[in-house]
């Protein structure tokens, strides 16, 4: 989720004014931050939409961008949108009348919702060709499922999960737990990366580290001091609330099945242990949709270690 990520974003900025949330508050000069890749074509047929994981910034998903790449900017037209609370878009950090404390709780909804609203009346394209995203934007791509299921062809989430297991919710209580306290006290402790790390790694993975604990320690303690941790809060307690049901209801529906007509290709790895993959293996079974499971060392961090074989993947299924 934070793999990578660390990386200065040269966004261009949409500006909304004040936006309602979906829980009633008001964020206050609402703005998205994104940047566009390849030419969009005549009839706008060929744009994807690729939102920022956790922690990430648009910057972050260049290597997965370019001729050779997963995403050729020769045939598409890519749009990478900055989710909410990432320190590009409207975050604690960066809100002028709403910094801190006082900036209110988002969704993983109202990220979709704004980006919706850029891509139509901002870069005025009515239709996507494909919405994907990894992690945390694997879950803004369920969310397009639910929210948008007439706005684009084809969904790929990778590592991202339609609905959140016990696991996942008592993972991010601890997480929420440590970065409240380190805003709380005013600290930087390197403990939540601490346990990213473990949680996004597999001990198959850890048997082979070269690393020394010294080192391997202290490039973590370094890496904790670039985030915003009220930035990470935000986002996290986006994560945790992740619930398509409301959308389901809306339109009495009681799967994505029921709504989303597109294609889907859903990539997940069965040793992940930061986003449980259970409820992605449902959801293949329901759509019957394509998948691949990359069943990687590298646990939820497959997507970077994995990034040759997910990009041939997702070229095919473009393709």
């Amino acid at each position: 989720m934070l793999l990578s990520s660390l990386v200065n974003a040269q966004a261009t900025i949409a500006h909304f004014g004040d936006w309602e949330l979906e829980n009633g508050k008001v964020l206050k000069n609402a703005k998205i931050g994104y940047q566009t890749y390849g030419k969009l074509n005549q009839d706008k047929s060929n744009a994807i939409l690729f939102p920022t994981w956790y922690g990430g910034k648009g910057e972050s998903l260049k290597p997965y961008i370019g001729r050779e790449e997963m995403l050729d900017t020769l045939k598409y037209h890519v749009i990478v949108v900055d989710a909410l609370g990432n320190g590009i878009s409207s975050s604690p950090s960066n809100a002028e009348l709403q910094d801190g404390e006082g900036f209110p709780e988002f969704s993983i909804r109202d990220m979709v919702h704004l980006q919706h609203k850029l891509v139509k009346e901002v870069l005025e394209i009515d239709h996507l060709y494909a919405v994907l995203g990894i992690s945390m934007g694997g879950m803004q791509t369920y969310q397009w499922m639910a929210t948008y299921p007439s706005f684009f062809d084809k969904a790929i989430p990778i590592v991202g999960s339609p609905k959140l297991s016990v696991y996942d919710l008592l993972n991010y209580e601890i997480f929420k737990e440590m970065l409240s306290n380190e805003i709380k006290n005013n600290t930087h402790n390197p403990t939540f990366l601490m346990l990213e790390y473990a949680l996004g790694l597999t001990p198959r993975y850890y048997s082979k580290f070269k690393k020394s604990k010294v080192e391997f320690f202290d490039e973590i303690k370094q890496e904790a001091k670039e985030y915003d941790v009220r930035d990470l809060y935000s986002q996290m307690l986006a994560i945790s609330n992740h619930d398509l049901q409301s959308d389901l209801n809306f339109t009495n529906a009681t799967s994505l099945k029921d709504v989303f007509k597109g294609e889907v290709f859903i990539i997940y790895t069965s040793t992940d242990s930061l986003v449980y993959y259970d409820s992605n293996i449902d959801l293949i079974e329901e759509l019957g949709a394509e998948f691949l499971d990359l069943k990687s060392d590298c646990g939820h961090y497959a997507f970077s270690c994995e990034i040759e074989r997910i990009s041939k993947t997702v070229k095919d299924f473009l393709n």
